[in-house]
């Protein structure tokens, strides 16, 4: 018997392939490489070696809390990501690396789909369409959300994930790849 909050084996069609990285030293240019793949909206989460930014990518371009940029050279990892497809983008010690994943096609694959809970356990008034949460001990994060609920009890925002299995070479079944889908608040989709 399955508990209510309990992981589901699924199986789905998705596909996975390494993703080129070509000149992403300008903010420009990324851009450019990440519409090459992903036309849809989309959010974005970038971890930059001095920070976390979350916003959207949509009409060709990031969408950050009062317009913020940064420099690509600060890029440890980036996930673009939607309901069916994440470019996912980080630095190694070789240089950029990249994998784009999209779901309903591609090769028979089973999952698990989890919800990561973000720190934050108070919301501040919505400024511009973006949400900032907070902890008392100090963590914040601004979401590009103004529809937020939460608190310290049950009211969380969570992040989506799904997590690909496949076999090792001892036959042994293992989580492959891990991507976001998106966020959730109150048991609803964020949009």
């Amino acid at each position: 018997m399955e508990e209510a909050n309990g992981l589901q084996l699924q199986e789905i069609k998705s596909q996975s392939n390494p993703f080129p990285i070509d000149n992403i030293e300008t903010m420009e240019n990324l851009e450019k490489c990440i519409a090459a793949q992903i036309q849809d909206k989309s959010y974005v989460v970038a971890y930059l070696d001095y920070k976390v930014l979350i916003g959207t990518f949509e009409n060709r371009g990031f969408h950050f809390f009062q317009n913020e940029e940064f420099d690509p050279k600060y890029i440890q990892k980036i996930r673009v990501f939607n309901q069916t497809q994440e470019l996912y983008l980080w630095r190694s010690s070789d240089g950029m690396r990249g994998r784009y994943r999209t779901d309903e096609e591609g090769k028979e694959t089973f999952v698990v789909d989890a919800e990561q809970v973000l720190f934050g356990t108070k919301a501040e008034p919505p400024d511009g369409g973006f949400t900032k949460i907070t902890e008392t001990r100090g963590t914040e994060l601004t979401l590009p959300f103004s529809n937020l609920s939460v608190d310290d009890k049950r009211s969380r925002v969570f992040i989506k994930t799904r997590n690909y299995i496949d076999y090792n070479e001892v036959k042994q079944a293992t989580y492959v790849d891990c991507r976001f889908m998106g966020f959730w608040n109150n048991g609803k989709e964020l949009t």
